[in-house]
């Protein structure tokens, strides 16, 4: 009996973290992608022949400060992608949110993030909202330009310090709050590969982006004149 009792416990005890992992998050992550560095990755042919020249939507994340990170939340056929929630926002998404692979649609890549990632902030934002807030911070943030602002230009050959990059997010948009920058390295060159910034669970305010431990992730390192931003 008490053998029967500690299985059932223990079957319990998973149920019930399973749950909490899938259903819950602590703060959100959005990742922005530089293009040219994506096409550099993945130079197999997989991508379109004609990129943006400005940062696009990787995804915006539910995300908590200690693994596990809640994936795939829709708990209900409504929970999934619906594409009359995105009509009126289809110009913004296109536009911040391609697909850069060459491969699939546009409308693959949101219906892959929404089910993957989004539908994990359903406690908080609806799907409509939640594409409506990737779009809204992305256009506040205006990554490229606050770059040009401070003489950080995309080239061919140029490198920027680590410090200079980090320094224009945080002073002109978020607060002085450290984001997340993302490398390749690509031969010799370290690439910038992405941007990432945190908000509070609310995307009511930035926040520090904790030290992401996620294997396979690549994080800016060098404090040295060597990130380049390809064209």
């Amino acid at each position: 009996m008490n053998s029967l009792f500690i299985v059932f416990h223990v079957i319990l005890l998973a149920s019930s973290v399973h749950l909490t992992n899938a259903a819950s998050y602590e703060y959100f992550k959005l990742a922005l992608v530089w293009p040219a560095t994506f096409t550099r990755i993945h130079a197999s042919g997989m991508t379109k022949p004609k990129i943006p020249n400005y940062f696009t939507i990787h995804g915006l994340w539910p995300t908590n400060f200690s693994s596990p990170w809640p994936q795939s939340c829709a708990e209900k056929p409504a929970d999934y992608f619906k594409r009359s929630s995105i009509d009126t926002l289809q110009n913004g998404l296109n536009h911040y949110w391609p697909n850069l692979k060459s491969a699939e649609t546009n409308m693959e890549l949101w219906i892959e993030e929404w089910e993957k990632h989004g539908t994990c902030s359903l406690q908080k934002f609806n799907q409509s909202e939640y594409f409506r807030q990737a779009i809204s911070i992305t256009e506040f943030l205006d990554i490229l330009v606050v770059f040009k602002n401070v003489g950080i230009i995309p080239h061919r050959t140029k490198t920027y310090s680590l410090i200079d990059i980090v320094n224009a997010i945080k002073e002109t948009k978020t607060r002085q709050v450290e984001p997340e920058l993302v490398c390749f390295q690509d031969r010799s060159d370290v690439l910038l590969r992405e941007i990432r910034v945190c908000l509070d669970a609310n995307l009511a305010e930035y926040i520090s982006c904790p030290i992401n431990r996620s294997k396979g992730v690549i994080l800016c390192k060098t404090k040295s004149n060597a990130i380049k931003i390809p064209v």
